[in-house]
């Protein structure tokens, strides 16, 4: 009866860990950019 719930090991997704690392990856752009954009706007060169 244990083996009810996970049948089918190799199609078990984390569904949780990929919405934690989409939200991670959208904030990791966003900040990005948005310091990308403050920079561009004060003309810094590197």
């Amino acid at each position: 009866m244990a083996k009810k719930e996970h049948e089918n090991n190799d199609e078990f997704r984390p569904n949780g860990t990929i919405a934690i690392l989409v939200v991670f990856v959208i904030t990791t752009l966003l900040i990005w950019g948005t310091i990308y954009m403050i920079l561009i706007s004060r003309g810094s060169t590197i």
